[in-house]
């Protein structure tokens, strides 16, 4: 389905006349163009008028450009530059909020995603303003065939990248050095953007789970660390995976050994209408059996797709019930901090039977 179609499904849905999608990755998802986190951009879906996009004159051209075919009208925002050939709006963000909101008894805005027009919205719409989030979060949640499709590329091409790491190592290499590796590998296989910054890190820089790279060297045996992901045709991949370089204590290689088991508890829990948290359970018992319970200090997963941490999060308190279509994470971890840490990270698809782990054709473990 086209996602602009979606967008029409829930104006019928929620009886409304008028939608606002001003989240950046949001209007991302519907228009499949890419936007700037922290840019203003209004995406707005109506019955009577069909679909306008708002943007800063700057961006006018290549949204327009981007946009041929899909049926949407693209405006720049702009009261002082006003180039001839574009369709401009002499009007602050504030005075196009307020307009439609003026036609509207209820107005459909996603104000549970992250938008730097998000005050402007809440202040002006006020009561009249209804929460169409929790739709979108199931519009993203439910992967499009094509979207899996993408996101098998892009972990296809993250394990390449990965095994390009491990043909670089050296005692005098550095965190950040591995980090252009693979930067470099996947960017000559097509990759016009990453998921996120990837993350190479030795000890004992890995014994905090979101560390960030820097010039520490390998040196003469050490554990690695690698978490790394792409986007691929819009979509996200995210996988975290170990090197070991020559030898690691028998703590750790027994640390890396309960995660793998965590991890396929987990994995054989997972189908439809299993509910998140039982799956963040399966695992996490598994690691506090061992008596490492304390060491693990997140929760198991989350969903990706345009974004690289998106619903559904798999997580103790977690209500969400597991349907076909889903993509997420399960990437259980150990830190001792200080000293070393641990986590080994699959991608999963349920499927109606059950789950597909999209990761595993990519060793866990490397040496």
């Amino acid at each position: 389905m086209d996602n602009l179609r979606k967008l029409e499904k829930l104006l019928e849905e929620r009886n409304l006349k008028d939608i606002l999608i001003i989240s950046p990755e949001n209007i991302d998802y519907f228009l499949d163009v890419r936007t700037i986190a922290d840019s203003l951009i209004i995406l707005r879906a109506s019955r009577d008028e069909g679909f306008k996009l708002y943007v800063p004159i700057l961006e006018y051209y290549r949204f327009r450009d981007s946009l041929v075919g899909k049926n949407v009208e693209v405006f720049g925002v702009s009261r002082t530059i006003k180039p001839s050939d574009t369709n401009i709006v002499e009007k602050n963000w504030n005075d196009l909020v307020r307009e439609v909101f003026e036609k509207n008894e209820k107005v459909g805005v996603d104000i549970s995603h992250s938008s730097p027009l998000l005050s402007t919205v809440v202040k002006i719409g006020g009561e009249r303003i209804v929460n169409v989030s929790e739709d979108i979060d199931r519009f993203r949640m439910i992967k499009d065939e094509w979207e899996i499709n993408s996101i098998k590329k892009a972990i296809e091409i993250t394990g390449n990248g990965i095994y390009r790491i491990t043909d670089n190592l050296t005692e005098e290499i550095t965190e950040t050095q591995l980090a252009g590796v693979f930067e470099y590998n996947v960017r000559r296989e097509g990759v016009e953007e990453y998921a996120f910054p990837p993350l190479i890190l030795f000890k004992p820089s890995n014994s905090y789970p979101h560390n960030l790279p820097s010039t520490n060297k390998l040196g003469d045996k050490n554990l690695v660390l690698v978490d790394v992901g792409v986007k691929y045709m819009g979509r996200c991949s995210d996988i975290t995976r170990m090197i070991i370089w020559r030898s690691i204590s028998s703590e750790e290689k027994r640390a890396l050994e309960i995660l793998e088991e965590a991890i396929d508890e987990a994995i054989d829990h997972v189908q439809p209408g299993v509910k998140a948290s039982e799956v963040d359970m399966k695992a996490r018992r598994i690691v506090e059996k061992y008596g490492f319970g304390e060491k693990f200090i997140h929760g198991l997963g989350h969903g990706f797709g345009v974004v690289v941490h998106e619903k559904p999060y798999i997580r103790m308190n977690s209500e969400t019930i597991l349907e076909p279509g889903m993509v997420f994470t399960i990437e259980p971890g150990i830190y001792v901090a200080g000293r070393y840490g641990v986590r080994i990270e699959e991608d999963v698809l349920v499927r109606k039977d059950g789950v597909e782990v999209l990761t595993r054709n990519i060793s866990r473990v490397l040496t």
